[in-house]
This record gives structure tokens, C-alpha cells and sequence, in this order.
């Protein structure tokens, strides 16, 4: 769309990404995400979202309060970001179960129908997408955007998940001048890890600082997180 008034630039609409996730605890690999993202859809603003309860890990998640200030560290990694950074309480004070489709819907309603929204994920929440609540009526709110691990094949997705991304693969410039309904997948990201193999790591006495952000592996020593009782 461009300005009816001469001289003025070109207008476009306001990009944001959405990383959401129980990060429990926050990784390298999604600092690595966040990184790729804002470069490739050249996301004017990205906002880290931790999950508040967790309808599908039950009770065996660490606490909310926890993970938050974990969130937070790690997103100072991204300090000087050509993008605003921000992290969401949203999930962590609603009442109840959070659910990505009350999540969307609220940002939607925040940014307006104009903007694009990206909601950012790893190829382990791809594989999981068709068991989450109302996963067809996310596009409706969000483009789908996923950094695949090294040797991930598509072909793996559930046959619902594998048809809608068949359908609706997008390349950047649409994610980039639409609001939702696409699917775009970067599989240059060579960072394979994940918050369960690192619990386990920690939880076994192992030091695991070179997977973690700056920050977040004082603040797990500090708080005794993870340890075997």
C-alpha cells in the first residue's frame, strides 16, 4: 500500500514476532531462533511469551516466576537488536491453562488487522502442532514461522500439518507484507537443542553453560533449579 500524499514513504505493515514457549529453561538455540528471525523477516519487534500453566506438561514444569526471570536474561542476549525486544507476562497472570490460540487472538486484537504476526518455532513444536487447541484456527491470527534442526525432514509431520504447510508455504515477502495465513521454513538453522536434554543435564550435575544464555546458568546455580532431590 503506498501514501496518497506525494513525498511521503511508502507504508507497510508493523512486523512482530512472537516467541512462545514453556523455557524451562530458555536455550542458545532460542536466542538462535530469535536471531534468524529477525534478520530474515526483518521483525520490527519481537516479544518473548513463557507459558504460564502448561496444559500439556501438567504440574511437572518448573515455577512461572522462575522461568520468567530465565526468559528475561536470555532475551538481553538479543541487546542491540535493529528490533524492539520485550518479554510478555500475558501468559503467566491469565487465569487458568495457556492456550496459543487465546494468545494470538489477544495480539491480534493489540497490533490490529494490519500487522503481521509471526509466531516463531522450532522443529519439535512443529511436529506437535496438530495436538495443540484449535492448531487449523491459528492462521487465521499468525503466519507460522519455523527454524528446523539439522536432518529434520518434513515428510515427519503429522498428514494434517504436512498438507496445511503444502498449501500454505510462503516465501519472506509475504510473511513480511500480510498479516496471517502463511507458513515459511528456514532449514539453515544449525542449532539442535532442547529444554527436556538439558534438564537432564542438569538435573545429572553436569555443566551445561555452553547452551545457555549469558546469565541463565548463574541464575540456575543461584536458585538450586533442576538439581535431583
Amino acid at each position: 500500500m503506498t501514501s496518497d500524499t506525494p513525498g511521503q514513504p511508502e507504508q507497510r505493515p508493523r512486523r512482530l514476532g512472537i516467541l512462545g514457549g514453556t523455557f524451562d529453561p530458555p536455550h542458545i538455540g532460542h536466542v538462535a531462533l530469535a536471531r534468524l528471525c529477525i534478520d530474515h523477516l526483518a521483525l520490527d519487534e519481537l516479544v518473548w511469551i513463557p507459558t504460564g500453566q502448561s496444559w500439556q506438561k501438567g504440574g511437572d514444569v518448573t515455577p512461572a516466576a522462575h522461568r520468567l526471570a530465565m526468559t528475561q536474561l536470555a532475551a538481553s542476549a538479543l541487546d542491540g537488536s535493529p528490533a524492539l525486544i520485550r518479554v510478555s507476562r500475558m501468559e503467566v497472570d491469565r487465569d487458568g491453562p495457556s492456550y496459543t490460540l487465546d494468545t494470538v487472538r489477544q495480539l491480534r486484537a493489540e497490533y490490529g488487522p494490519a500487522a503481521s504476526l509471526c509466531w516463531l518455532m522450532g522443529a519439535d513444536q512443529l511436529l506437535r502442532l496438530h495436538t495443540w487447541r484449535g492448531w487449523e484456527t491459528l492462521l487465521d491470527y499468525i503466519h507460522l514461522c519455523t527454524a528446523t534442526r539439522p536432518g529434520f525432514d518434513l515428510n515427519a509431520l503429522d498428514g494434517p500439518v504436512l498438507e496445511e504447510l503444502r498449501r500454505r508455504r510462503a516465501d519472506t515477502h509475504l510473511i513480511q507484507s500480510t498479516p496471517c495465513g502463511g507458513m515459511w521454513v528456514d532449514q539453515t538453522l544449525a542449532v539442535d537443542l532442547s529444554s527436556t536434554a538439558l534438564r537432564q543435564r542438569l538435573a545429572a550435575g553436569e555443566a551445561a553453560d555452553d547452551q545457555l544464555p549469558a546469565g541463565v546458568a548463574h541464575y540456575i546455580a543461584h536458585h538450586g533449579l533442576y538439581r535431583r532431590a
